[in-house]
């Protein structure tokens, strides 16, 4: 509630009913927006609805480890949250086009 605003009067989980695309979360143990209680109360939700999704969680990184420019970036974490990424758009999109 103390997030809300005239720019975000309904906070994001509360629109979780009415998604219909499967849901990607790859989030940083160490991050604070979301922090992981936010994240266990959105797997929560998502379950509750029966919302297909996958949530993955790295130990020791935080927010901006995808990023290779940033001080937070970690490689290893990130290599594979792009695999991660890709099997995820494979599942749900198609596989993608080589050339």
């Amino acid at each position: 509630p103390k997030d809300l605003s005239p720019m975000r009067p309904v906070a994001p989980i509360d629109l979780t009913e009415k998604m219909t695309a499967p849901v990607l979360g790859i989030f940083g143990n160490e991050d604070q927006r979301p922090s992981p209680d936010q994240v266990n109360r959105t797997e929560e939700v998502l379950k509750k609805l029966g919302k297909t999704y996958e949530f993955h969680r790295y130990d020791g990184v935080g927010h901006g480890f995808f990023a290779a420019e940033r001080p937070a970036y970690r490689a290893e974490q990130a290599t594979d949250g792009w695999r991660k990424v890709y099997a995820f758009l494979d599942k749900y999109i198609g596989p993608r086009i080589t050339v």
